[in-house]
Formats: structure tokens, C-alpha cells, sequence
């Protein structure tokens, strides 16, 4: 595996460069958004006939736009809220969940751009305003798609629990994968309680303790344990966060993993991120339809 770069920083949460402008990185920022508009627009074609309330949710809604790095090359495009407000046919509701000010400022600039529209913009951390949103609502008239793209190991177990018992969210979750095997060193030693907590809280469970580390095979001088070293590749980790995935939600897809360098045909650098799509509708017909949608979509890229 290609050593990745040092600062989480520098791949998860790039800042801000004005109050509009929210720079992320590269090619993966144009995947990801690539499948987000599609299924927004197959989702809303596909309800658009039933009457069901359609949301579009937004747990780190960003600014509504996003500066990417290309060959060398800087690009402005839309982000995941601006794609989301100009998909056709339209949602009839829009959240969009954003904790900081400059990015609230601007979200609220591009509120004002479509008077026409029902959008709520939430100053909240993600994590209590989406168990919130799942409770405020009974979700038999209601169906809704979230987008989950959190700067980090931002988003909770018990969040994607909370999501999953609605029946009623089809959810685009781009996961840290980069995040998960630096907070997961091959060293033991090295796991500090900030570590440990950051890891359970993400993957829900402790047992990744036990399915990621063994003991060291190698003693100390002494003859004497050496304590416990990691004998997964990233790969297999990631392997584990799919399976917890799967035993939560009706219905997985994915990953797509997205690298540091390259584009979907050609890649290059350390993996980043992995791209799942999940639904939370029990039924075996919706939820068939709605993997379907996302896999053809997913394999396209």
C-alpha cells in the first residue's frame, strides 16, 4: 500500500477560501457528486407519480459549491446542495445541516436563490439533527435521500442506527476509509483513548479490537509479550465495515472506493474514501429497485 499523505486535514476537511467556496481536493469529489445527481434525479422520476412527501437531506451541506484539483488544473463546480436544488423533477423539501458560520452564511445566500422552494437550513451538529429529523417524522407519507459526507470520523454509530429505523431514507454514505487504517496503527501501542473511542463510535462496536489485532508473534528481548500489532491490510478492514453495514441497513451496495490521484479508470495514490449506497426500506421490492438504481449508477464511474 502507497504511504498516504500525513493530515487527515488535508483530505477530509480542506477549509474555506471565501463564504461560497468550500475547495475540497480532487477526482473523488467529482465521482462522489456524479452519483449523487443521478440517483437524485432516478429517485425523484421513480416517486414522482406516488404521493409521497420527497426530502432531500444534507447532513454536511458544505457551502453549495466546491473548487477541485484536476491534473494540475483548478475547477469550480456545484456542490451537493446546489445539484440537489436544481435536480429534476424537484424534491418538495430540503434540509441541509451545517455547524459552521461562513458555510451557514452561504447556504442561507443560496436559500435566497430559490424563494420558491422548502428549504430548512439547520445550525446543528449532524449527528443530533438527523436522530432528530428521523423522529419528527412517522415516515409513511414521507420518503428521503441523505447524503453523508462528513470531514472526518464525524458520523456516529448510533446516527446510522437512528437512520435505518425509519424504513424510509435511501442514503449515500461516503465513508473515511483513509481516516479508518490511521486511527487503526499497525502498532498497538500507538491506539490512544481518542483512538479507541473515535473507532467505536464510528464502527459501532469494539469488537474491530479483536478483529483487526493479534498478538505480537515476535517477544521482546525477555522472552516476554511484545504486546499486539495489526495483521489487516486495509482492505480487509474495510471488509469489516462493509459487513457491519450490511447487518444494519436491508439493503447495501458498494463500496466505491475512491483514490488520492487518478480518475475511476486510472488509479493512482492511497484509497480515500469508500462510497456506499444503503436503504433502509425493509421491502424487498423497494429496496431492489432502489440498489439496482445505485449499482448501475456506481458501475458507470
Amino acid at each position: 500500500m502507497e504511504k498516504p499523505i500525513n493530515r487527515d486535514a488535508d483530505l477530509l476537511d480542506d477549509g474555506e477560501s471565501s463564504n461560497d467556496q468550500h475547495p475540497f481536493g480532487g477526482m473523488w469529489t467529482r465521482i462522489k457528486l456524479e452519483a449523487l445527481e443521478k440517483y437524485l434525479a432516478a429517485f425523484n422520476t421513480a416517486l414522482s407519480k406516488q404521493s409521497f412527501t420527497r426530502i432531500y437531506i444534507d447532513a454536511f451541506a458544505g457551502t453549495g459549491r466546491c473548487d477541485i484539483k484536476v491534473d494540475g488544473a483548478n475547477e469550480a463546480i456545484d456542490g451537493s446542495a446546489r445539484i440537489a436544488l436544481a435536480v429534476t423533477p424537484s424534491f418538495h423539501k430540503f434540509c441541509f445541516i451545517e455547524l459552521q458560520s461562513r458555510k451557514l452564511a452561504a447556504l442561507n445566500a443560496l436559500c435566497r436563490e430559490y424563494p420558491s422552494k422548502s428549504i430548512e437550513v439547520i445550525p446543528r451538529d449532524a449527528n443530533s439533527a438527523l436522530k432528530d429529523l428521523c423522529s419528527q417524522y412517522q415516515w409513511k407519507s414521507e420518503r428521503a435521500v441523505l447524503f453523508l459526507d462528513p470531514f472526518g470520523m464525524q458520523v456516529e454509530w448510533s446516527t446510522l442506527e437512528a437512520i435505518a429505523k425509519t424504513g424510509a431514507i435511501d442514503v449515500w454514505y461516503l465513508f473515511p476509509y483513509s481516516a479508518l487504517y490511521r486511527q487503526a496503527p499497525k502498532n498497538a501501542d500507538a491506539l490512544d483513548a481518542d483512538k479507541v473511542a473515535s473507532l467505536t463510535r464510528v464502527l459501532g462496536t469494539d469488537e474491530w479490537r479483536q478483529v483487526f489485532y493479534v498478538q505480537n508473534p515476535q517477544p521482546d528481548l525477555f522472552g516476554d509479550s511484545n504486546g499486539d500489532v495489526r495483521d489487516t491490510d486495509h482492505h480487509q478492514m474495510l471488509e469489516f465495515v462493509s459487513k457491519r453495514l450490511k447487518n444494519l441497513f436491508p439493503a447495501v451496495t458498494g463500496p466505491k472506493v475512491l483514490y488520492q490521484g487518478g480518475d475511476a479508470k486510472n488509479l493512482s495514490g492511497p484509497p480515500l474514501f469508500a462510497l456506499y449506497f444503503a436503504a433502509t426500506n425493509p421491502r424487498p421490492k423497494a429496496h431492489g429497485l432502489a440498489t439496482k438504481i445505485a449499482k448501475g449508477i456506481l458501475d458507470t464511474l
